[in-house]
């Protein structure tokens, strides 16, 4: 019966083996040249004045973090004289985005950020982080695999966070 089902057993072993390096070389393919994640043209009545997205956003996000991340995609909106500023990173899959925001939560708690944690609120089953500081208010939350960051002045910012979030459902 082994000699029968271990030839079998080998091709099936050998074809894992295959699929997995395959799909390992399209993860790494895709971390390496990351795509670009998409933004809205217009936030809060604002046009998009200005995008950088693919390589060179996830470039700007590493450098902001000081700290690279498995990211797929990246793009970095700004609206109008930059009263909104908009940030999407991709992540592999939505766990990974989850454990973005989580690490980043635990990171401003730490206080050596320049922003002050004001809550987290429940929108639509989603938790939105609410933060305060370089003369903006912050809101971040995940979406699927993104992770996404939003900067918006006072005046703005409610309606910027509604109109991001329809976006990114």
């Amino acid at each position: 019966m082994l000699k029968r089902f271990g030839p079998l057993m080998l091709i099936g072993v050998g074809a894992i083996f295959l699929l997995a390096t395959i799909a390992y070389w399209v993860y790494a393919e895709t971390l390496a040249n990351p795509g670009a994640a998409a933004v809205p043209g217009s936030v809060a009545g604002l046009r998009l004045t200005q995008k950088t997205v693919g390589p060179e956003a996830v470039a700007e996000i590493t450098r902001l973090h000081s700290k690279a991340f498995p990211l797929t995609s990246g793009a970095m909106a700004m609206y109008g004289d930059g009263s909104v500023i908009l940030w999407a990173s991709g992540a592999p899959a939505s766990p990974v985005a989850a454990e973005m925001v989580h690490a980043m939560t635990d990171k401003i708690a730490e206080g050596r950020s320049p922003f002050t944690p004001v809550g987290v609120r429940q929108v639509n089953g989603r938790a939105v982080y609410e933060l305060d500081g370089l003369g903006q208010r912050h809101f971040y939350f995940q979406s699927g695999a993104l992770v996404v960051w939003l900067a918006a002045t006072e005046g703005v910012a409610e309606k910027a966070l509604e109109e991001v979030m329809a976006y990114y459902p």
